[in-house]
């Protein structure tokens, strides 16, 4: 409900052009919205951000680049937007991933801290998961297909489910098709390792 939402909005009716407003709705949904705050003495300085950075990411998800090099054009560009201290840092390439995921790249892995921490611990070694986006994707698919008979056993009985979710009855038609999707079983895989990655720091699982 909520990432098909974002996605729709970001970019109505497949518009070659990213919804600034969204972008900044996504970030904040996302926790990547810190490096955009409002500058002293300009108010006006966070939307010029959004804009700025809505159009650094059509112009990256537009380009030949393959998928890793285009996260780490984003989390660069994004870093001229958002200045930080010093080069790439985690938090860019979470958002980096983030936006060109919800901008229509499924091929992107998205980063996220509490999906760091849960790989890390099934893998055994965190190594530079959270700041190098290759060994992330690649440690990402490869514990997907670890647990990909898990996932599809999940998937499969999602629809006799929907009577005890809070989707609206005249919207389970619609659930059951958007349940097929390859990106909705990533984003499943997703929340999968974000709720691991909460949960060991007894936090509030991301589904709240």
């Amino acid at each position: 409900m909520t990432d098909r939402k974002i996605m729709n909005e970001l970019r109505k009716n497949g518009s070659r052009s990213i919804d600034a407003s969204v972008l900044g709705d996504l970030a904040a949904k996302y926790r990547v919205a810190r490096g955009f705050k409002i500058e002293k003495n300009n108010p006006q300085s966070s939307s010029q951000r959004w804009e700025t950075a809505a159009a650094r990411v059509m112009c990256v998800i537009q380009g030949a680049e393959d998928t890793a090099n285009k996260v780490c054009t984003l989390a660069r560009e994004l870093g001229e937007v958002a200045p930080v201290k010093s080069g790439i840092n985690a938090n860019l390439l979470s958002a980096a991933t983030k936006f060109l995921w919800f901008a229509g790249d499924h091929k992107v892995r998205i980063l996220d801290k509490r999906a760091v921490d849960t790989l890390a611990r099934l893998r055994g070694v965190r190594g530079k998961l959270g700041i190098d986006y290759t060994q992330y994707a690649a440690v990402w698919e490869d514990q997907l297909d670890t647990h990909k008979d898990a996932l599809q056993e999940a998937l499969a009985d999602l629809p006799c489910q929907l009577t005890w979710t809070c989707i609206p009855p005249d919207a389970h038609t619609e659930a059951k098709a958007v349940f097929k999707e390859l990106w909705f079983a990533d984003r499943i895989f997703d929340q999968y390792l974000w709720t691991l990655g909460v949960g060991a720091n007894g936090g509030a699982t991301p589904f709240v």
